[in-house]
């Protein structure tokens, strides 16, 4: 079994930037530089290789335009007595929109995991740490102390489908394959081209989420 998202990856120097932020206020579990990435759409849990062959085929006929993006400030899910989420946010750019939207409708479009997907408005962001212990003071205070955190302009010409993989060490994102901008499939590279069946060659998918 596979637990898939689809989403935009950080650029490096921006993570690293970005990395001391949530590391710096106790109980909050940051997100390490090379997990960073903008969700475009969770999936959840495949548990055929058909199912994610089917996801790919739809990811790939995906056209975009390439777009620039740049951080701009804080943020945090959570309830009014706990912080669930420290994020980063980005200036608007109607673009990433379009492009979500794009994703969601191709994934509707399957009928395998179309009733397992979450009806939520999308909500760009760049999950900077999960919360295991701070208080919520604390984690607003970080939002209203980095308010001007800023990035330099960095263009987003691909996306991602990302496996989520469970470690003693937290989870790892794992690209599985990448979509570039342009028309659909004549910008789709999976694994080196080396074909999606080959990604999941060595997957299991009787034993469940790979530790």
């Amino acid at each position: 079994m596979m637990r898939l998202f689809v989403g935009i990856p950080i650029p490096a120097d921006i993570a690293e930037d970005l990395y001391p932020i949530a590391r710096a206020i106790r109980g909050l579990e940051a997100q390490t530089p090379e997990n960073m990435h903008l969700t475009l759409k969770f999936i959840g849990n495949v548990d055929d290789r058909h199912v994610a062959g089917t996801i790919d085929d739809a990811l790939m006929a995906i056209g975009f335009d390439g777009f620039d993006l740049k951080v701009a400030g804080l943020g945090m899910f959570g309830t009014d007595k706990k912080a669930r989420i420290l994020w980063a946010a980005v200036q608007n750019q109607p673009l990433l929109g379009q492009l979500a939207q794009r994703v969601e409708s191709a994934l509707l479009a399957c009928e395998d995991i179309s009733e397992q997907l979450e009806q939520r408005k999308f909500a760009p962001h760049i999950t900077l740490g999960r919360n295991r212990s701070a208080h919520r003071a604390v984690v607003e205070q970080a939002v209203v102390d980095h308010a001007d955190v800023t990035s330099r302009v960095f263009h987003v010409d691909k996306f991602c489908l990302y496996q989520s993989i469970s470690t003693n060490d937290g989870p790892v994102y794992q690209v599985m394959a990448e979509y570039g901008a342009g028309e659909g499939k004549a910008g789709h590279t999976q694994m080196e081209n080396a074909g999606f069946e080959a990604a999941f060659a060595d997957i299991d998918f009787s034993k469940g989420p790979e530790i």
